[in-house]
């Protein structure tokens, strides 16, 4: 592509000939002959430190933040905004791809990864094709490639919906975090339906505060068409005021009376739930193998989503019906002897969550046994208040590790060990040998649940990316008993 087309609606100094650009990229690793470099400022690195490693490996133009110095020969374009730029970039590069397939965006606090996961199952079951971009990787109906983030960076983002335009898939469900829209990755994004699930303390350590947290969650709905529709959780404190600033159609849902979607009754059980159901005045049953009370929030999201998009109610019920988990999501990893679930909650309100679920549907000689630890260079207060959470339902803790990056492990552990009253804990700190360990001390009448990780195949020490998966751990454990 000419490179004024891929600068069109962008404000730069235009004193060069036009050529052409066979690729972009803002990693200077990635850039090969005729490729566009836009250098961003990373939360670890500056783009702008790696402007002449991009002209050696054949960057064919730069574009930078203006004012910042380099020594590079090639062409270098000024911008005011990089990051902003990217996104521009990313989308007339990729020429509009949002705009040609239907766009599903999912924020909040808890529940994005599950309600993408059901949208996307039950869209494809009932032959909407789709793929997803969040958590889970990129997940189209055929691959699913890791990104390393709940949303990518712009043009990875483009690229993908690109790519699903390409295969002919018809429509696309995104995860969208706080940092995706504060760092301006969905710029430029076309969303035709929005979800919000939920807001509770997280990422302050990012944000500063509530109020900017929640402000960056509702750029994703003031950017909405008014043809478009926000699918949103009334029983959320932040919900009213959310609705008061959109114009796009609204679908609600929750406990709450008002409710479109509103749950009349439920029954749980660690196989599953039964449900009935108000949607728009009609009530319908539902018997699904996903399970937790938080779940019911998640299943409603995703049906006020498949609503908007035009599919039957009986056609969601079948399809919610047939699926049998979510995939780290207080999922079952055991056998008939080592009651074992994993679930990939870090945050005080998804702690809350799980153990209300498991309390609600043991046995009350059951006992739980929770393993868990607190990622590193994030919101230190939350640490203390999950160890006093996990204290409140737990008979025994281990704790340990979880993606420790830059920070001692030790101030860590610390932090978490402030939060507890009693000596229901011990800890140990290398993640594998706890996992093991948990597993021997658990008796017939105990049930275990493993913290913090999901599905995830890695630890972060420092800055590198470790192998490790939970799931692989305890069933070659619990196979070799």
């Amino acid at each position: 592509m000419k490179i004024k087309e891929i600068l069109n609606d962008i404000q730069y100094v235009d004193d060069f000939e036009d050529f052409d650009v066979l690729d972009i990229s803002y990693d200077s690793r990635k850039v090969r002959k005729g490729t566009l470099f836009v250098a961003i400022m990373g939360q670890e690195f500056d783009g702008h430190d790696f402007i002449e490693e991009a002209e050696k490996n054949g960057a064919v133009a730069i574009v930078k933040e203006k004012g910042v110095k380099s020594k590079c020969k090639i062409i270098e374009i000024e911008v005011v905004n990089t990051r902003k730029v990217l996104a521009k970039i990313a989308n007339n590069f990729f020429q509009n791809p949002s705009s040609k397939i239907g766009t599903v965006g999912i924020t909040g606090t808890n529940g994005k990864t599950t309600t993408t996961f059901l949208i996307n199952k039950i869209f494809n079951e009932c032959g909407n094709t789709s793929g997803s971009i969040g958590t889970l990787g990129f997940v189209s109906p055929s691959n699913i490639i890791s990104t390393g983030f709940t949303t990518p960076e712009s043009l990875e983002l483009n690229n993908f919906m690109d790519k699903l335009v390409s295969g002919g898939i018809k429509n696309v469900i995104l995860e969208v975090s706080s940092h995706a829209l504060a760092l301006s990755r969905m710029e430029n994004i076309q969303i035709d339906t929005a979800v919000f699930t939920n807001l509770s303390r997280e990422h302050l350590d990012y944000h500063g505060t509530m109020e900017k947290y929640f402000s960056e969650k509702l750029k994703l709905f003031t950017s909405l068409k008014e043809e478009a529709n926000s699918v949103i959780n009334i029983d959320d404190i932040y919900s009213k005021k959310i609705i008061s600033e959109i114009k796009s159609k609204v679908i609600t849902y929750g406990i709450n009376n008002e409710a479109d979607i509103k749950l009349i009754s439920k029954k749980i059980s660690y196989k599953g739930m039964k449900l009935t159901i108000d949607l728009f005045g009609n009530k319908y049953t539902i018997n699904t193998k996903i399970t937790g009370r938080y779940n019911i929030y998640n299943i409603m999201a995703a049906i006020g989503v498949c609503i908007a998009n035009n599919i039957s109610i009986e056609l969601i019920i079948n399809s919610i019906e047939k699926i049998d988990g979510i995939p780290g999501r207080m999922e079952f990893v055991g056998d008939e002897k080592n009651r074992i679930f994993i679930d990939y909650a870090h945050t005080p309100d998804a702690y809350e969550n799980i153990f209300k679920l498991v309390d609600d549907i043991k046995d009350k000689k059951d006992k739980i046994i929770t393993l868990f630890g607190c990622g590193g260079d994030r919101d230190r207060e939350k640490r203390p208040e999950m160890a006093r959470i996990s204290e409140k339902y737990s008979d025994k803790i281990i704790v340990t590790t979880d993606n420790p990056r830059t920070e001692n492990i030790d101030t860590i552990i610390k932090d978490i060990m402030d939060g507890f009253k009693y000596r229901k804990h011990v800890v140990i700190e290398d993640r594998e040998v706890a996992i093991i360990e948990s597993i021997k001390m658990m008796s017939e009448d105990e049930v275990l649940i493993v913290l913090g990780k999901g599905r995830e195949n890695y630890q972060i020490f420092d800055r590198e990316k470790k192998y490790h998966n939970d799931v692989e751990i305890i069933q070659r454990e619990i196979n070799a008993n």
